[in-house]
């Protein structure tokens, strides 16, 4: 017989009723969470210009693929399938009930021919199945958890919300297969037929039905309004928080606008955050949105060694600080410590692991902001590292080297208004440590080479990125600005860099403050000139194993031109973490200039490349190659660790013109 809505149920339609104030109390809650983080503010001006398609501020790619779709939680692929049985599941069996309502208030005709078969039965008996898989799995990794999902704290709720989900999912397969046990099979209702074949017929069939029908939608209802008041508001902040993040990698942190603060107040703002009043609105909901799940513990390179600092336990502390309504509390810093804060790396693997788009590094790196510039608190080192960017413009502290010592011998050109191309911007990683200096060496007998018209400045100089990474906002708009005037006054319209954090920092901060150049990381340009023809490479076969820079790969999404480049000269082997999820090599966020506490970060990253039996470490970043050199002396004496510049200019056919002689054998 045909499926009759309501069947065997007296007042059926005040579930319907009742579903008004579940909604509201869902409403209510929600409003909850939305009062909460509108306390936040935006401190810092973003004007990232993007073309993607966008709905008011809403992305509308990430609210989609990030958001609802989820794509970052099938990085763990069982715990993906699970959490994608369950979603889709409950999708479907909501869309079920939606056209049941429909039926009864429109007589839509959903329970008739091959429509009722395939998706009201079997379709809808499939998505119950897959539900039940799914929550059942959920529910043993959270009665068996791994270690992430308990350090600093568990997300508590979880258990309760996943047995409500299963005993919903299973009374409605029973009420089905009652109500089949006294009618007869339904089409493509595989489950509902096999229970209503083992259900008894007669008055107590009836009775069971009507006892499970009311049980399966009063706690359909209540866990509609619970939501809110439990971890499933994740299925609500989610794709807010995806869609209201700006779709570009790393923490986005912007330029703080120091002209604002030259207004007729009485009182300045303060810089950085030291409360949750401090912080803007979208920080408040990374707090509020984030699943305590611990990916970003698991993945962090400070949490991995022993340091004092885990992601998930500074989201963790900052949510219940927003929960219990402690907005001007400057309790804060002190609660995640100073220790943690400068443990940072800035490497956003967190921010890449987060399933639900939750911006870490952007939220300690602001507290990191106020404990220097207003409370002139940060690691010695660093601090002195600090004070000779500000004396010297260069953070290397007790460097035996002056700008100009890595071109001693070699003719370089300098750049010329209206008539050179490129600039060559050597930085001070590359300029004041003996070892990175065959980088810049290597590249200008490349460039040579290749017939490419380029210059450098006269004065060389820093970026300013150290300065930013360490939380010195001010002398870094300094610098920054100091160097888009003489930039302006050459002409320059063209750069090319050797260091990722320099190649960052012009093209995500410099804009900001009015730059307008293009700029090409030396990994890029290479690639292009190999592909050109420019440059003719023999290739070793040697096995090369490639790390990527934080700030090259994660940051800014420059993977395969590296790996072409290495690939020109020998055989590439990758590492288990490569990539987007590489393992960071410990200098960044000013930590070259630290001591470390624990596991030291580059030891570890060295040992991976070790294992991969490759004798030759190639990386595309200075900073990298320092402290890849570093780690490997734990384990070996040998000189393993080149530049991609090196490589390129050592495997070079017809000769490298000035250079030495040491850059250029194999």
């Amino acid at each position: 017989m045909e499926r009759i809505p309501y069947w065997n149920i007296g007042y059926g339609l005040l579930i319907d009723l009742l579903s008004l104030p579940a909604l509201a109390v869902f409403g209510y809650g929600i409003y909850g969470h939305w009062k909460r983080i509108r306390q936040g503010k935006a401190s810092v001006k973003l004007g990232l210009t993007l073309d993607a398609l966008k709905l008011g501020p809403l992305h509308i790619r990430s609210f989609l693929t990030r958001g609802i779709v989820g794509t970052r939680i099938y990085r763990k692929l069982c715990t993906g399938i699970a959490h994608g049985l369950l979603f889709w599941g409950m999708v479907l069996l909501s869309a079920g009930t939606i056209l049941v309502f429909a039926n009864v208030l429109f007589r839509l005709p959903v329970f008739k021919g091959e429509f009722n078969h395939w998706f009201m039965g079997a379709a809808l008996d499939a998505a119950g199945v897959a539900a039940l898989a799914g929550v059942v799995y959920l529910l043993i990794r959270r009665l068996f958890p791994p270690e992430r999902l308990t350090c600093f704290r568990a997300n508590s709720g979880f258990i309760q919300v996943e047995i409500g989900i299963i005993a919903i999912v299973v009374t409605g397969f029973f009420i089905e297969g009652a109500r089949i046990a006294q009618n007869g099979a339904d089409p493509g209702s595989f489950v509902g037929n096999w229970l209503g074949s083992m259900l008894s017929v007669g008055r107590g069939g009836l009775e069971l039905h009507r006892y499970l029908w009311w049980t399966h939608g009063l706690l359909a209802l209540a866990t509609i309004a619970y939501i809110p008041f439990s971890p499933l508001v994740h299925l609500v902040l989610a794709p807010a928080n995806a869609g209201l993040d700006v779709p570009v990698p790393g923490p986005k942190m912007g330029v703080i606008d120091f002209e604002s603060f030259e207004g007729d107040g009485d009182e300045t703002p303060s810089l950085g955050a030291s409360k949750l009043a401090d912080f803007s609105r979208k920080n408040l909901l990374d707090a509020s949105t984030c699943l305590k799940c611990g990916r970003c513990h698991e993945v962090c390179p400070a949490a991995q060694t022993g340091k004092k600092l885990s992601p998930k336990g500074v989201m963790v502390t900052l949510a219940e600080y927003l929960q219990h309504g402690r907005m001007d509390d400057e309790s804060l810093l002190e609660a995640i410590s100073t220790d943690a804060i400068y443990s940072c790396t800035t490497c956003a693997a967190c921010m890449e692991a987060c399933p639900v788009s939750v911006n870490q590094p952007n939220a300690i790196l602001q507290m990191r902001q106020h404990l220097l510039m207003e409370r002139s608190e940060m690691p010695e080192i660093m601090g002195q590292a600090n004070r000779s960017l500000e004396a010297r413009h260069h953070p290397f502290i007790g460097t035996g080297f002056g700008p100009n010592d890595w071109r001693k011998g070699i003719d370089v050109p300098f750049y010329e208004k209206g008539t050179t191309e490129y600039l060559l911007w050597i930085g001070c990683s590359v300029a004041y440590e003996e070892r990175t200096q065959s980088i810049a060496r290597a590249m200008v007998a490349i460039l040579k080479h290749a017939g490419v018209s380029f210059g450098i400045l006269e004065e060389n100089r820093c970026t300013g990125d150290p300065a930013k990474q360490m939380g010195n906002e001010f002398l870094f708009t300094e610098i920054a600005g100091q160097n888009i005037e003489e930039f302006n006054d050459l002409g320059v319209t063209k750069v090319i860099t050797m260091c990722p954090h320099c190649f960052n920092s012009f093209t995500r901060h410099y804009p900001l403050l009015g730059a307008k150049f293009d700029v090409v990381p030396h990994a890029v340009l290479l690639r292009g000139l190999i592909e050109a023809g420019k440059i003719t490479l023999t290739n070793s076969g040697q096995a090369i194993c490639y790390h990527d820079p934080c700030y090259l790969g994660r940051h800014n999404q420059v993977l395969s031109e590296p790996r072409s480049v290495v690939s020109s000269v020998g055989q590439l082997v990758e590492m288990p973490r490569h990539g987007c999820e590489s393992f960071c090599c410990g200098a960044g966020g000013g930590n070259y200039w630290t001591e470390e506490e624990g596991t030291r970060i580059n030891q570890t990253r060295a040992k991976e490349a070790l294992d991969t039996g490759a004798k030759t470490i190639a990386t595309a970043c200075p900073f990298c190659m320092l402290m890849l050199t570093d780690g490997l002396k734990k384990f070996t004496e040998e000189q393993m660790v080149k530049d991609i510049a090196e490589l390129v200019c050592s495997r070079m056919e017809s000769g490298a013109q000035g250079v030495p002689q040491t850059l250029v054998s194999t």
